[in-house]
């Protein structure tokens, strides 16, 4: 036998992976921080912090940052 066709307004809505969405906004805006119209503003010698140029202390925050938020997404999906 043919089974009934569903009624679409009983089905489950999509889920958003609202989460996903918001962690691949932030490695767009990272890559806007590390690349021409924004990096200039900080690709500066002085001051410098923890003994780097302040430029490189700049790329390398931006790297902890990407590491930071790429393990805890994955800790998040895990747990999921």
């Amino acid at each position: 036998m043919d089974d009934p066709p569903t009624d679409p307004r009983h089905a489950a809505p999509p889920r958003r992976n609202t989460v996903g969405i918001a962690v691949t906004i932030f490695y767009v805006l990272l890559f806007v921080a590390l690349v021409w119209p924004v990096y200039p503003f900080f690709a500066t010698i002085e001051p410098r912090v923890l003994a780097m140029p302040f430029s490189l202390f700049y790329v390398v925050v931006g790297l902890l940052f990407s590491f930071s938020v790429l393990f805890l997404y994955y800790l998040w999906e895990r747990r999921r």
